[in-house]
C-alpha cells in the first residue's frame, strides 16, 4: 500500500456563536469544516464568555480546532486534501460556512450564529486586504488565549515572538485551559 502525505500548514482555527444553539452551530461547523477543508485533529474545550469588543445580551460559545498533515492512502482522497488549499481559499470556504449559517459580515462586532476565523497557519504571517494571518488580535482574547493553551502552548506566534504560553503569562487574567 501506497501512503501519501498531505502537505499543509498546521492551521488552526476559532470558533464562536452567540446566537441560537451556540453548542450546536459550532459542532455543526466543525462537521463541515471536516468535509470541506481537511479532517479535524483535535477540538478544544468550549469557553463561554461575554462579547468582545460590543455589548449584547448573549455569551458565547467559543472553541478552537486544529487541522495538521496526515497521512493518507487513498489517492482519491488527495483531490479535495487541505493540502491544496491556500490559506486565501480557506478564507473563502469558512466564510462561505459563515453564509449558510445566515451570518453577514458588516465590518461591525455583532450577534451571529457562527464566527469562524484562521488563528494560525503555520508560521505564515499574510496580511492584505483578504486575510490577516495570525489572526490580529487573538493576543488580546482570553477566549482564544484559553483554546490555545490547550492545543498549542508552546507554538511561538511568528509576529510576537513569544510562545502561546508567554503571551498568555503577560495577560491579566493569566488564562488556564479547562
Amino acid at each position: 500500500m501506497r501512503v501519501y502525505l498531505i502537505f499543509m500548514q498546521e492551521l488552526i482555527i476559532g470558533l464562536g456563536s452567540n446566537l441560537g444553539d451556540r453548542r450546536e452551530n459550532i459542532e455543526k461547523a466543525i462537521a463541515l469544516i471536516g468535509e470541506r477543508v481537511c479532517r479535524v485533529a483535535v477540538v478544544s474545550s468550549m469557553v463561554e464568555t461575554e462579547p468582545w469588543g460590543f455589548k449584547s445580551g448573549n455569551n458565547f460559545l467559543n472553541c478552537a480546532i486544529l487541522i495538521r498533515d496526515e497521512p493518507v492512502s487513498d489517492p482519491e482522497l488527495l483531490q479535495g486534501a487541505a493540502g491544496m488549499w491556500r490559506p486565501h481559499q480557506i478564507i473563502k470556504i469558512l466564510q462561505a460556512i459563515e453564509l449558510e449559517f445566515g451570518r453577514i459580515r458588516t465590518g461591525v462586532y455583532t450577534d451571529r450564529t457562527i464566527d469562524l476565523d484562521i488563528l494560525f497557519y503555520g508560521n505564515e504571517i499574510i496580511n492584505d486586504t483578504e486575510l490577516s494571518v495570525p489572526h490580529p488580535k487573538l493576543h488580546e482574547r482570553d477566549f482564544i488565549l484559553v483554546s490555545l493553551m490547550e492545543l498549542c502552548p508552546d507554538k511561538v506566534h511568528p509576529v510576537i515572538g513569544e510562545t502561546i504560553r508567554e503571551i498568555n503569562n503577560h495577560r491579566k487574567g493569566n488564562v488556564t485551559p479547562r
